[in-house]
């Protein structure tokens, strides 16, 4: 009896373990007119709207990178000019995680709406520049295969944020694992694609080590 109570315990920890693992990369809270949602089928332009509510889900997970990666933003601070932004890149190799956050208006209604996305894990760039008349081919659309499933519109121009003092604007906490947004849109709307660090996978097998050899020196 003991045997089968402690084999039980040693699965029933280790599903948790597995289920933190798998969890441990993801949004942990939102603040304000932030809703966290499941990832959509469908992301195009007037497929989920709102004249209230900014959307965040979370994209792909522990995702390798085959190339390099350009991104927008990275450090701690307050983003509110297009100069405060930049051209960076994530190496090929780079394990992440890919957030995205949404606000589409139905139509073109003017709206505004701002608040803050929380992730487990520290935020290693941010991509806020779609295309526009000089690129249609920008960091968002070039990032969209972390989103997959979902579809997204490409093509689009403006599809990004519009940086300035009285408009778009967004804050990456001093820890790093937070973002606060405000956005004001009329069309074609406001996205941020985050992408955050993973826990190395060494943490989970060291987890899983130690239950085995809890399993061999608890005998019945």
């Amino acid at each position: 009896m003991r045997s089968y109570v402690l084999c039980a315990g040693l699965a029933g920890l280790a599903g948790l373990l597995c289920l933190s693992a798998s969890a441990s990369a993801a949004i942990v809270g939102s603040t304000g007119q932030v809703q966290v949602i499941s990832a959509p089928g469908d992301a195009q332009l007037e497929a989920l709207t709102s004249a209230d509510w900014i959307r965040a889900w979370n994209e792909q997970q522990d995702f390798v990178l085959t190339n390099e990666l350009g991104y927008d933003a990275v450090a701690p601070g307050v983003y509110d000019q297009p100069s405060d932004l930049g051209n960076f890149g994530l190496a090929a190799g780079t394990r992440l995680a890919s957030h995205y956050i949404h606000f589409d208006s139905p139509g073109s209604t003017a709206a505004t709406a701002e608040g803050t996305v929380t992730f487990s894990h520290r935020i290693i760039a941010v991509i806020c520049r779609g295309d526009n008349a000089a690129n249609l081919n920008g960091k968002l659309d070039r990032s969209d295969f972390l989103g997959a499933p979902t579809l997204y519109s490409d093509n689009v121009e403006a599809r990004g944020l519009e940086l300035g003092a009285n408009a778009d604007r967004f804050v990456i906490s001093p820890n790093g694992k937070s973002i606060g947004v405000r956005f004001g849109i009329t069309f074609p709307g406001d996205y941020v694609r985050v992408l955050t660090e993973v826990p190395a996978p060494s943490s989970a097998m060291t987890a899983f080590a130690a239950l085995g050899l809890l399993g061999r020196r608890r005998r019945p």
